[in-house]
């Protein structure tokens, strides 16, 4: 069977909104990083306000949360009024929870991806420290969207939304509700492409 990464076959945005969110402890670290060891460069005055990297920090964290919060109407909505195709009844019992082989991905994946690129600062120059950054996290999002694996995304955790893996390399974000009346799931993205899927349990 050929094997496709995850996001194969779906739109853009749905990568590009699952991994900036999924990034997000990553540019929290890498911030309070830079603000140690670089004698707090982002702190500033706006309107006679201080401004500190904490304050930049709650100002990502608000922007980042809306953006994980759209991502999570995204997804809910390709469930509620799906514009692809219905799984066929004798085909979706691997997507059931208990047939599930993997559920976001392992702790390994999260430090890989997050702790460590934000952490190992090693230029002295803070332009070229920042710019290492963004190299790295244009090469962490060409892996992530060219695996197989599960990358865990903290802020869809949080919010209710999982992704999965079932035995048969296919991926389903689930979520629960008590609106739960019947057992479906919906492609995402093209379904002769993707392998990605929506899926329902009651909660």
């Amino acid at each position: 069977m050929e094997v496709f990464d995850i996001f194969y076959g779906t739109r853009f945005f749905y990568k590009f909104l699952y991994f900036i969110t999924a990034m997000t402890p990553a540019y929290f670290l890498f911030l309070l990083q830079i603000d140690d060891k670089f004698q707090h460069p982002f702190d500033t005055t706006i309107l006679k306000m201080k401004l500190d990297v904490y304050w930049w920090c709650g100002i990502l964290f608000l922007i980042l949360f809306i953006l994980a919060l759209f991502l999570k109407w995204l997804i809910i909505n390709q469930y509620k009024t799906p514009s692809t195709d219905r799984v066929l009844n004798n085909k979706k019992e691997k997507f059931k929870l208990n047939n599930l082989e993997e559920i976001n991905g392992s702790i390994i994946s999260f430090l890989l991806g997050n702790v460590l690129p934000a952490v190992l600062i090693i230029e002295s120059n803070l332009l070229v420290a920042i710019l290492i950054f963004i190299i790295i996290q244009i090469l962490i999002y060409i892996l992530i969207m060219k695996s197989t694996d599960i990358f865990p995304n903290i802020f869809l955790i949080i919010l209710g939304i999982d992704l999965c893996k079932t035995e048969d390399d296919d991926y389903v974000f689930t979520f629960k509700s008590k609106k739960y009346e019947e057992f479906k799931v919906y492609h995402i993205g093209e379904p002769l492409k993707s392998r990605l899927y929506i899926t329902m349990y009651e909660k």
